[in-house]
């Protein structure tokens, strides 16, 4: 769970609403305080979404603090990691594009198992 939150190319395989693609080349992850969470995401027709925001707070493999986000991870064992995430964003319509994008997480992680 922790490289597919902290790996370009893996970010890179689930980020964003279902029916748009993250740009390989926009993804720049500098995970440490204080770095740098960028990604660009298009859509078929052409439309173009950057989400940028600074880290934080890291602490491998625990927590990820960026923006206005927190993601923690709590090994369950077996295998098996929980996954929180609590964010500021107040709008419906970034909670349906989040929700598509760790749908797609879920899948990416089951893919790569």
């Amino acid at each position: 769970m922790w490289r597919a939150w902290t790996r370009p190319a893996e970010l890179a395989q689930w980020w964003g609403k279902r029916g748009w693609n993250a740009k390989l080349d926009s993804i720049v992850l500098d995970v440490r305080p204080g770095g740098t969470f960028r990604i660009t995401t298009v859509n078929a027709e052409g439309d173009e979404m950057t989400n940028e925001a600074t880290f934080h707070e890291v602490v491998e493999p625990e927590r990820l603090s960026f923006g206005d986000a927190v993601v923690t991870f709590t090994d369950l064992g077996d295998g098996r990691t929980e996954m929180t995430f609590q964010t500021t964003v107040p709008s419906e319509r970034a909670a349906g594009g989040i929700r598509s994008a760790f749908e797609r997480l879920e899948e990416h992680l089951k893919e790569t198992a």
